[in-house]
């Protein structure tokens, strides 16, 4: 049985069905949930889509409006008490996945899980891209009944192709970090599936005018030792613009490691980028934090988050990130 259809048996069509996106979502948790929706929605399975926290990125908020993507916060979803909730691009107990109303019965997830699942349906596969390209896998099991189509993405509405291409090309860097086989098969029925050029200014314009000065306090306070490189910030930014002044320095040709902070109501976030396979992301964020903070990712990619009152300043942290990356090749099940 494919994993679409063992999910699909593991849900009561009598009960609300909750497709959850991490609290604060990403063009591809988003993406993967709206696609997910649509094809349970085939199968006479009708579904709500929610987040705990806000959307705090502008060119997912215009994407939202554009392809009509029915999401909302889980204070204005209507998430009935005894929901089913199918948790996407995130894992039960991360920091940054809201408790909501009723059951968590399944497991989305492209990144490597903390603990192991229990859920009673989980689908984690590390060694995709993105989140967006797991649920491609679902359409082309649910094409026809059999996947016998040649094309799954054309059974797919250009909204749904749209979201799910714009979630892609956003986890992996437009096809630069992470990519295995199926993302580029993903991509190549997507692209010409989808609004490709939406998509691409979607994901292009990105920043606005206003960002500029948290770029040039991030260039005024880097600091640099040999290919390691640690940017502090003072203000509050969206998690989409601290990804983008990471993949800015991360651009630099004698860069290959990037750490940037910044300050959050209630904790220090940080976003971090590798090029170097001794130095996998997810792995040397989880030694880095180990005691302090909680964090994980990709091997190219991650981020994590400590309280405040664990924080251990500018200068610690920048230690603590050295030798965690300066010590033998850590695992990633660290």
């Amino acid at each position: 049985m494919s994993p679409f259809e063992r999910l699909i048996t593991s849900l009561d069509a009598s009960r609300q069905v909750v497709i959850q996106a991490h609290d604060f979502p990403d063009h591809d948790a988003v993406g993967a949930a709206y696609a997910l929706s649509r094809l349970l929605e085939r199968r006479g399975i009708k579904t709500v889509l929610s987040y705990g926290g806000a959307i705090q990125s502008n060119s997912l908020a215009e994407e939202i409006q554009a392809l009509h993507i029915p999401i909302a916060a889980a204070a204005e979803a209507g998430i009935q008490e005894d929901a089913q909730v199918i948790v996407v691009d995130g894992f039960v107990g991360n920091s940054n996945i809201a408790g909501l109303p009723g059951e968590v019965v399944g497991v989305i997830d492209h990144h490597v899980p903390p603990v192991p699942p229990v859920t009673r349906f989980h689908d984690i596969r590390e060694d995709m891209g993105s989140c967006c390209t797991i649920v491609y896998q679902y359409v082309k099991e649910s094409s026809n009944g059999n996947g016998t189509t040649s094309s799954p993405a054309a059974r797919l509405d250009r909204s749904t192709a749209t979201a799910l291409l714009v979630g892609l090309m956003m986890d992996t860097g437009f096809m630069t970090r992470g990519v295995s086989e199926f993302d580029i098969e993903a991509f190549s029925d997507l692209f010409f599936t989808g609004d490709w050029q939406m998509a691409s200014r979607l994901l292009k314009n990105s920043l606005s005018l206003r960002d500029l000065g948290l770029f040039r306090e991030a260039i005024n306070s880097c600091v640099v030792a040999g290919d390691f490189c640690f940017v502090p910030l003072t203000k509050e930014c969206t998690q989409e613009v601290m990804a983008l002044v990471a993949d800015f320095f991360l651009g630099l040709r004698e860069v290959h490691f990037v750490v940037v902070v910044e300050p959050d109501r209630e904790e220090y976030r940080m976003s971090v980028r590798s090029e170097d396979p001794e130095r996998p992301a997810d792995a040397i964020i989880k030694r880095a934090l180990d005691g302090i903070g909680t964090g994980g990712g990709h091997i190219h990619m991650g981020g994590g988050s400590i309280p405040r009152d664990l924080f251990p300043g500018e200068e610690g942290l920048r230690k603590k990130f050295i030798e965690a990356g300066a010590r033998k090749k850590p695992t990633r099940k660290e």
